[in-house]
């Protein structure tokens, strides 16, 4: 499933402070037998030829899934969320010589390759405009293709204290893509009880 992603890398987004799961570090918390990075890491790999991670601690962890792939936030915005993640990849986009950054956070694992796949062949349509997921009248900002042109435009938004990710995508006249998925692939697990197993 790598054909569609002409020109585009893969961008997991690992870098938040977990602050609904005490702390701990969301994307390498197990569900189902695996981190949960790993399984929208499997998904990205599916559909593009190179992912990236956004991580900020656990880097020998996040190194083992990706490695020589790991992306810190630039020291100019660190710890303003996952737009500072998003900025990351795509000044690595850029440097790898892509022309778009397709971007997935780490907390939803059921995000499947075919859905993925879709918001590329969108985003192909009209390359010069960001596409997002857009899932029973809900959009998903951090489910989407973004091209490496925005870069300094998302840079200005985050110096001027600008986070929300539905922001920044409105702003950029970012496309919904409608996903015809279940309700488990764009299924966020923040909390503890997310991740416990029925019945735990």
């Amino acid at each position: 499933m790598k054909t569609p992603s002409n020109g585009v890398i893969g961008l997991l987004l690992a870098g938040g402070q977990g602050r609904r799961v005490g702390g701990r570090d969301k994307g390498l918390l197990p569900w189902r037998g695996r981190p949960l990075a790993a399984w929208g890491y499997q998904a990205l790999a599916a559909v593009t030829p190179q992912v990236f991670i956004s991580a900020n601690r656990s880097l020998p962890d996040y190194e083992r899934l990706a490695p020589g792939h790991l992306l810190p936030d630039p020291d100019s915005v660190r710890g303003q969320g996952p737009l500072a993640g998003l900025l990351a990849g795509l000044g690595a986009a850029t440097a790898a010589g892509a022309r778009a950054v397709l971007v997935c956070p780490c907390d939803t694992p059921g995000i499947t390759p075919a859905v993925l796949a879709s918001l590329l062949t969108a985003w192909q349509a009209q390359p010069d405009r960001p596409v997002i997921a857009e899932h029973r009248g809900r959009r998903h900002p951090l489910h989407g293709v973004y091209p490496v042109a925005l870069a300094e435009a998302l840079a200005r938004r985050l110096r001027a204290g600008e986070r929300r990710a539905l922001g920044f995508a409105e702003a950029m006249a970012a496309r919904p893509v409608i996903c015809a998925a279940p309700e488990a692939v764009f299924r966020n697990l923040n909390r503890w009880r997310d991740l416990e197993p029925p019945g735990a």
